[in-house]
């Protein structure tokens, strides 16, 4: 029996599946499963603390149209989101920063320009245009600093 038809069919199977999957939006499944991180999109604060395991209380209360990208076997995220209201100064305070995020969002600001950052528990946040960007994990020094620590 010849069994090259049967290989050929394999290896193009392994090469055009990606592809395939990547041309009808299946982008998600391949970033879940081969970077390890997903992509988050929440319309508001609610549907988030709904929808993610990993919401954290210092989002603001009027937080909308939230995106980022998040680990999915680590401790690494990154949120941006619109909003006006300040940080809660119970939760977050305004430290030296040390740290940056693994994650670049699409329109983020230029962190490594800034000096200074919230520290939110074991998240730094910098203020945006029109909200704020927030990263997880924050370095060690900004964290003991946060009030929430």
């Amino acid at each position: 029996m010849n069994t090259r038809p049967v290989i050929r069919a394999l290896a193009l199977g392994a090469i055009l599946l990606p592809a395939a999957l990547l041309a009808t939006g299946c982008s998600s499944v391949i970033d879940v499963v081969v970077h390890h991180q997903q992509d988050l999109t929440f319309e508001d604060r609610a549907a988030m603390k709904e929808g993610w395991n990993r919401f954290e209380e210092w989002v603001p209360a009027d937080a909308t149209h939230i995106i980022g990208t998040a680990g999915t076997d680590g401790p690494h995220a990154a949120i941006m989101f619109r909003s006006e209201e300040d940080l809660d100064p119970a939760v977050c305070a305004e430290v030296p920063r040390r740290s940056a995020p693994v994650y670049a969002l699409k329109d983020a600001p230029a962190v490594y320009e800034m000096d200074k950052v919230f520290a939110c528990g074991d998240w730094s946040v910098v203020r945006t245009d029109d909200g704020w960007l927030g990263w997880t994990p924050n370095a060690p020094d900004e964290a003991a600093e946060s009030p929430a620590s």
